[in-house]
Formats: structure tokens, sequence, C-alpha cells
């Protein structure tokens, strides 16, 4: 009997040993969600969520601080949380922060939605320009999408649906009240102990969660890194622009490689907007480009100067305001950020509009030079008719020949220039 008592101590021990270390090696994978939602959020989340599939993480937690952004990238977004096939926790974090608009939907679209402290969520009509969105063909189309994703995860669909009809907005409290999301929780360690083992609804079905294990931070890979600061719609539009007006001061001063430094900024700006531009917009800025460019080489700064103003300021304006697509988030964000592209574009423009006149200005000067220099000058090399050579000359080095041989070092005189090369003889005078 005895014995037995012992192999079945040996044995519970080596099960709850094995247990134990299962238990550590559990991992829970944290990504952050900050700033304004653009392709580059959409690419971090679905990379992430590749990561935590192949590294065999037992859930993701999804921390949400943003005021919205693309209605694309939101889509998109969401998609890779319900084809997840890790479960997805949304934790707006950190206190006193907000996930608001597309943020807010991105939450509902989550396996288990949680809120920090003193947060808010809500305001998730959608934008375009300044103008808040009424069309029942896109007002409807995001309420049946967010009615399904309440109805999946068993949420209050009436609340949610109204953060887009009425723009509704809740504090932490009052969203776990009307069961938009299942938890409160001050920190991510307090959060994951109160979700270990609750239950969640997915396509797949039921599911508990296991989040017991190591909570490990995901860094994103360069790539996305670089892709994310090119996203945000401030640096992607004063990028574009700046390359346009780059182009201007390029094609005005040839030779410099600056067009060419235009070209690449208009590129990465273009990549930051993920190709989601206003055609018409481009076009007026090449337009106003090409025609201010144009004038530089005209006589008098005129019409086509003025022209070319007003267009490349138009297509400024429409890009800006006028994006490919709807965007949820807030009015106010959007006032903000237009007043800061255009106080930066004003500054930018005033710039390279003195630029170009200074540029423009020194283009029509005629030139005082003669057509090869005068006085006397000093061969730095041995001249024959045969044998080119530097000499210097009113402070300016040019290649020269002789009919007759010249030492270095001595005085010699201009007879005639033939293409490049200077005639030169030594100078009688001071023969020896």
């Amino acid at each position: 009997m005895s014995l037995k008592i012992v192999a079945i101590i040996l044995i519970s021990l080596g099960l709850l040993s094995i247990s134990n270390s299962n238990a550590q090696d559990d991992k829970v994978l944290w990504v952050e969600l900050n700033g304004f939602i653009s392709p580059a959020s959409a690419e971090r989340i679905a990379l992430a969520i590749e990561y935590a599939v192949r590294e065999d993480y037992k859930a993701i937690l999804l921390t949400l601080d943003t005021f919205g952004g693309s209605a694309d990238s939101m889509f998109k977004i969401i998609d890779s949380i319900n084809f997840s096939p890790i479960p997805v926790i949304g934790y707006v974090y950190p206190p006193t922060k907000q996930a608001l608009s597309a943020g807010t939907l991105i939450l509902i679209a989550t396996d288990y939605a949680a809120m920090a402290n003193y947060t808010t969520i809500g305001s998730s009509q959608p934008v375009v320009g300044l103008t808040p969105v009424n069309d029942s063909k896109i007002i409807n189309a995001l309420v049946e999408k967010v009615r399904t994703l309440a109805q999946l995860h068993r949420r209050n669909e009436t609340q949610i649906i109204r953060f887009i009809t009425q723009n509704d907005n809740l504090t932490p409290e009052k969203a776990l009240k009307f069961k938009v999301i299942e938890a409160i929780a001050s920190n991510p360690g307090e959060l994951l102990e109160k979700v270990h083992g609750k239950k969640v609804y997915r396509l797949e079905g039921e599911k508990i969660l296991n989040t017991k294990g190591k909570l490990v931070k995901y860094e994103p890979s360069l790539r996305v890194s670089i892709l994310d600061v090119l996203s945000d719609p401030l640096i992607s539009s004063l990028l574009i622009a700046l390359g346009f007006l780059t182009l201007i001061l390029g094609l005005a001063s040839p030779g410099f490689g600056v067009e060419i430094a235009g070209i690449v900024a208009i590129l990465l700006g273009l990549v930051g907007q993920g190709f989601n531009i206003n055609y018409a917009a481009i076009i007026l800025m090449a337009l106003g480009s090409g025609l201010i460019a144009y004038e530089i080489y005209t006589p008098g700064f005129g019409i086509l100067g003025f022209s070319g103003i007003v267009s490349l300021g138009l297509g400024i304006s429409f890009m800006v305001t006028q994006p490919f697509s709807p965007l949820l988030i807030s009015q106010e964000y959007v006032i903000n950020f237009l007043r800061t592209i255009f106080a930066s574009l004003s500054l930018l423009g005033g710039f390279f509009a003195f630029m170009i006149y200074k540029i423009a200005k020194v283009r029509r000067i005629k030139s005082p030079l003669q057509s090869y220099p005068k006085g006397v000058g000093k061969a730095l090399d041995d001249l024959d008719k045969d044998k080119e050579g530097f000499i210097i000359i009113e402070g300016e080095y040019w290649k020269a020949i002789s009919e007759k041989p010249i030492k270095a070092g001595s005085k010699v005189v201009v007879l005639e220039k033939r293409g490049t090369i200077l005639l030169v003889k030594e100078a009688e005078e001071y023969k020896s």
C-alpha cells in the first residue's frame, strides 16, 4: 500500500510540474494601435497575428489609443481580427485616452472588449473632409456591419449602432452597463487576470480564453515602422506638396538633382497615402508645377505663373480635404489637422516662391562676362599646340593650348576661345 501511495504522489508531482511548465510557456502578445488608423496600421495588425500564430501565442492583447482614421484600413483590421485563429482582446488603454470612431468599431470587432479607467469610446459617424457623411448608402452599410459584429460577440447592438447614427460617447462604466464591453481594468496585468477562463464567441464558435501566460510586447519590423511614419496624413500630404515644390525648383535650376529629390518625396507621400488619392488633385498639382516652371523661362511673371500657383494650391487643398474614401474620425481631429497642414504649406509655399523668384531674377540678368577672359593670366602646366593644360586668369581656371611651347609659371594672354579651350600666348612684357 505504501508503494502505491508513493507512486501516486510522484505521478501527481510530475503532472503538476508539466502543468506549471506549460503555463510558463504560454504567452500573450501585446500589440499597440495608436494614432491615425492607416494602411500601415492594417499591415501591423495582420503581421502581428501571423507572428502570434507562428510563435504559438495563446491570445493577442490589442490596446487602442486613437481618434480614428481610414475606413478602408479599419475594415482590413476587422477582417484580420475576425479570421484570426487566436482570440483578440481589445482594450482602450492607457487611462484617460480614447478609441473614437474607427477605433470604437475595431474594439467592437474584438473577441473580448475592455476599457481602462477614464477612457472614452464613440463618435463613429464617417466624415469626408469637414463634412459628416449622411448618405444612407454609406451609413446603412456601416450600421449593418457593426450589427453583425455585435450579434457575433453577444453585445448591445442598439447602443453600438448609435455610435454611428447619433455619435454617442461612453465612459467605461456606461459601456459596461450597456453591455458594449465586458470588463474595466486599470492595467494590462489586471485585465489578463480578469479574462482568464472567460468564454468568448468567435466565428468558429465558443472559446475559453487562456491569458495566464507571459505578456510580450510586439515590435513591428523596420518596414512597418517606416510605413507607419509615412502613413501619418500630415507627413504624407506634406511630402507630396514638398515634392512638387522641390520639382519646380529642380526644373528651374537643372543639373543639381533637386528634381529627383522632388520625385522621391512625391512617391513616398503616395506610399503613405496608400495610393488612395484624388487623381484630379494630382493632375492639378502637376499642371501647376509645369506652369510655374515654364513661367520661369519666359519674360515677366504673368498669367502663366499666377495660374500655376492657383492650380497648385487647389490641388493641395483637394488632396487634404477630399480623400479617396470616407474617414472614420472625429471632426475636431480633421479641423486641427487642416490647420496644421495649411500653416505648414503656407510656410513652404512662401519659401519656394522666394527661391523661384530669385532663380528667375538671376536667369533674366544678362551675363556681364565677355566671351572669354581678358588680361594677363598664369600657366599652371606646360602648354603646347598638342598639349592641353590649365591656366588661371581673372580668378578662374581654364583649359588652354598654345601654338608655341610655354613653360609652367609663365605669364600668358588669351588670343581666342575654341569651344571650351582658350588659345594663349606668352605675354611679351613678361618674357625674360
